[in-house]
Order: structure tokens, then C-alpha cells, then sequence
């Protein structure tokens, strides 16, 4: 193959073109690039005279791409754009001290919060991000070392390993249940008032889901308050606002402390499940292999901690 530099024009000569090709006008591109107009139009005619074809031509009072021109700018403007993208990649590499972790809300807030501390502790030269969202994040786009997912763990681009295969439960404060006067059935729940979440998001847990797995033919339409944050719902039922449908994994420290109890024993195995994942084919570097070997070490710890053979 013939060398790169007797194939292209000169290097600040694309990137000129591109600018102003971009920005539509030679005065934009040389305000981008922080050089004058003059400079941009020489950037231009080494590249004109380099393929002996224009790629500007006059219209009106300013310029625009000749047919040859735009053919050249779509074909640099990806190759400049992926070189970028391969930049930024290795740049954030560099920093090998640095981790960006995406979880959803509930879960960074409910159970990771409370035991990051022994990870900090063990590991405080290790930058930790969090990036909470309760819609998947694709690591590759947003440049997540690692990222917790719930739901059904068929993502074919990503690695996944299994971490937590929740029940669910209701549950509320104990003052709830005295004032309420006790609950000995699902019809005594259903006379209550319950929360709900709703909205967008792959963390979907229901009561009509939840009453179809215990086998319940609800009798009465309940009344509920809804909320678009599981988080807030929770929140909700420790101050005493109804019962909610408590993920154990997440509300497993709020029952062993006694914040909130479960007027029914009625457990319902969920579909989805909680998994660690990062981008499939990428060499994990020695931080993100640390993290995944403390969650899934403190994820063993639960009752939900998915079974490994």
C-alpha cells in the first residue's frame, strides 16, 4: 500500500475543509478554528489544487460545495469523526484509575449506596462515576467502564453476568399495618391503599403482575398512588403513605432494620433480574475487573444472589 501522505492533502488542509464545509461560510470555520478567513481560503486551495478539481464555487455573495466538494466532505467527515471517536476511546483509557458505572436509580440509591463504602475503603485510589438511569445506557456510546441492567439479560453486544434474581414482596411501615388494623389476606391488601409505579424505564414491577404470580382473583379495584420513580415510592412507604411492592434486593436493609415489614408472606420469583454487564470483545482493564469481583462478591451476600454452579 502506497503511503497515506502521497494519497492525501495535507493533514490542516482537510480539517480547514471540513470546518467550513460544515459551518457553511470560510468566516465561520475561521472563527472554529480560531485562525483568520485568509488562512482557511489557502487551507482550501491546497486541497483544490492537490485533486485539480474546486470544491467551492460562488453563490451570490458567499460559497457553496461543488458536487466533487460534497463527495470529498461526506468522505472526511466520517473519517475525521471516527478517529475522533478512537481518540476519545484511548484518551479515557489513559486514566486507569478512573471508573464510570450506569445503574438504575433504585438500585445505586437502595442497595449499592449503602456498601460502596468497603469498595472505597479497600480500593481509594480508584475515581469512582455513577451514572444512574432508569432506560438502558449503551456502554460504548456513553463511555461506561461497567453497568448494571435489570431485565432479561439478552443483550447480544454486551458481556453479561447474572448478579441478582429478585422476589417481590408487599410491604409497609409496622405503624401502617397496626393503624390499619392487620392484614390477614389479599382482600385485607386490596382495601388498602397502594403504591404503583408507573412510566418509562425497563425496572417494571406491578401489582397486576405481582397479584397474577400469587394466584389472586382481586375481588375490588384497589386505589392506588403512582408514582414514575421507584425510588420516591419507597420513600413514600416508610413515611407511611400505603404498601408498596418491595423488591428484596432493594428493600432487603430497610426489612432487616425494621423500617418497613411485610403484612403477607406472599412471595412472587420475578422474570427479570439484575446483571452486570460491559461492552462484548473489550479487555477489562484491572479497576473495572476489581469492581466486578467486589459486586458480585457483596451480590453473594444476598438472599437473591443468583446460583452459581
Amino acid at each position: 500500500m502506497s503511503s497515506l501522505r502521497g494519497r492525501l492533502p495535507p493533514v490542516n488542509s482537510l480539517v480547514a475543509f471540513e470546518a467550513a464545509a460544515r459551518c457553511g461560510s470560510h468566516a465561520a470555520a475561521a472563527r472554529e478554528l480560531e485562525v483568520t478567513p485568509a488562512a482557511i481560503s489557502r487551507q482550501i486551495k491546497r486541497v483544490e489544487h492537490f485533486l485539480g478539481v474546486r470544491v467551492f464555487e460562488p453563490l451570490g455573495r458567499g460559497r457553496t460545495l461543488t458536487r466533487e466538494g460534497r463527495e470529498l466532505a461526506d468522505a472526511v467527515s466520517i473519517g475525521l469523526e471516527h478517529v475522533a471517536g478512537i481518540v476519545t476511546k484511548l484518551r479515557g483509557r489513559s486514566n486507569q484509575s478512573s471508573l464510570k458505572i450506569a445503574t438504575p436509580l433504585a438500585f445505586a440509591s437502595l442497595w449499592l449506596m449503602p456498601r460502596i463504602v468497603t469498595f472505597r475503603q479497600a480500593h481509594p485510589e480508584i475515581e469512582l462515576r455513577f451514572m444512574t438511569s432508569d432506560t438502558d445506557l449503551d456502554p460504548r456510546t456513553e463511555g461506561i467502564s461497567l453497568a448494571v441492567r435489570y431485565g432479561s439479560g439478552n443483550w447480544p453486544d454486551l458481556s453479561v453476568q447474572p448478579l441478582l434474581h429478585p422476589h417481590v414482596v408487599p410491604v409497609c411501615t409496622a405503624d401502617y399495618l397496626k393503624n390499619c388494623g392487620g392484614i390477614s389476606s389479599i382482600d385485607d391488601l386490596l382495601s388498602q391503599t397502594l403504591l404503583e409505579r408507573v412510566g418509562e424505564g425497563s425496572f417494571v414491577v406491578s401489582w397486576t403482575a405481582w397479584l397474577k404470580g400469587a394466584g389472586a382473583r382481586p375481588r375490588r379495584a384497589p386505589k392506588f398512588i403512582l408514582f414514575n420513580s421507584y425510588e420516591l415510592l419507597i420513600r413514600a412507604a416508610l413515611v407511611g403513605q400505603g404498601i408498596a411492592l418491595g423488591v428484596d434486593v432493594l428493600v432487603e436493609d430497610l426489612l432487616r432494620q425494621n423500617h418497613l415489614v411485610c403484612p403477607l408472606p406472599d412471595k412472587v420469583l420475578w422474570n427479570e433480574a439484575y446483571y452486570l454487564v460491559s461492552p462484548r470483545g473489550e479487555r477489562l482493564t484491572r479497576e473495572m475487573e476489581l469492581f466486578s469481583e467486589w459486586l458480585i462478591a457483596e451480590a453473594r451476600g444476598s438472599p437473591s444472589a443468583v446460583q452459581r454452579a
